[in-house]
This record gives structure tokens, sequence and C-alpha cells, in this order.
């Protein structure tokens, strides 16, 4: 495909990419080390289990605040910020390559939704009412996360083939560094 011209510079496109890449290793790897590890109920037994506990916690945390992050307003209080609304505000698309991304930013924007309060009255806040409530807050159906991501996926694809040309390739590498991982770890 050739290169066509558009408003986003490639260091730009790159950096999006990175984030989204990054999102997706953290989301992966909290998956597979906590979710999907065939280890887990005997880790959890072992005497490593209170910080097995806390590293879960930080780790999906940290993966939820990655994933809101990217759904950031373009311009926030002044600032500009990088996300998919930004590729989508200032991509100087083509009527058809912009209407498969907002049909792609609207599916990413309804998962994002459900994280929205988790992020505002938790993660970047401690919002006395939520704590005081004890209130459960960033629930979603079980899949919708790996929805999200092939969803993502597809936009990053779009967005580096129409400014860059080629693929983006994710990198699912981060499975094999957690098996790596849970090799060295031996239960007591």
């Amino acid at each position: 495909m050739t290169k066509s011209m558009h408003a986003l510079s490639d260091s730009i496109v790159l950096e999006f990419c990175e984030l989204c890449d990054w999102a997706h290793q953290v989301w992966l790897n909290h998956r597979e080390l906590f979710d999907n590890n065939q280890r887990a109920t005997e880790l959890m037994k072992s005497f490593a289990r209170e910080e097995l506990v806390r590293l879960s916690i930080i780790s999906h945390e940290y993966s939820l605040l990655q994933i809101v992050k990217l759904h950031d307003r373009a311009v926030m209080n002044g600032n500009i910020t990088l996300g998919i609304d930004y590729m989508l505000t200032y991509g100087g698309w083509s009527d058809s390559v912009r209407s498969r991304l907002e049909d792609l930013a609207k599916e990413l924007n309804g998962f994002a939704a459900q994280l929205r309060d988790v992020r505002n009255k938790s993660l970047s806040h401690n919002d006395l009412a939520t704590i005081v409530a004890r209130a459960t807050l960033g629930e979603f159906a079980k899949g919708a996360d790996e929805k999200y991501f092939k969803a993502l996926k597809e936009f990053v694809q779009t967005v580096h083939e129409e400014v860059i040309g080629g693929p983006w390739a994710f990198n699912d590498l981060v499975i094999n560094d957690v098996a790596a991982f849970l090799a060295t770890i031996k239960p007591r």
C-alpha cells in the first residue's frame, strides 16, 4: 500500500502504537500470571500468599489504568493527551478509514466506560464515598477484555497501516516471560 498524507507524524503514531501495546502487555502479564496460571491455587497456599495477593492487586489496578488512559479526551484541562480520541481528532482520515476507526472506537469506548469509575474513584483518587461503601468498580463480562484487545489491535493496525504502512505487531512474548518467571518460583 502506498503511504498517504495524514496529519499525524510517524513518530506520534509509533508512540500511540507503543502505548496500546504496553496496555496489552500489562493486561496479558496479569492474566497469565494470576488468572490463567495453572499453579495459582498451589502458589496461593504457599508462604508467599500475601505477597502474591498484593502483586495481583497492583498488577490488576495498573493494567486497568493503562486501558482507561487510552480513552482520555484528546484535550483535557488544556493539555493534549495521546490516545484513541487524539487519533480520531487529529488523524485527517479518509471517510472510509474514519468510519472504520469510529466504529472500533465506539466498541473500545464501551468497554472503557465500564472502567471509568474505578479510575476516577479508586485508581486516580481516593473517593471517600466509594471507600466507605466498599463499592465494587470496574466489573465487566467474562471475555469482554479479550474482545477489547482484539478491537484495539485492529484500531492500531489500521492507524499504523494508513500512516506508516505495514503491520504493527503487538508483543505477546510476555506469555513466555511469565512462564519463565513461574519456573523460578518453587513453593515451600
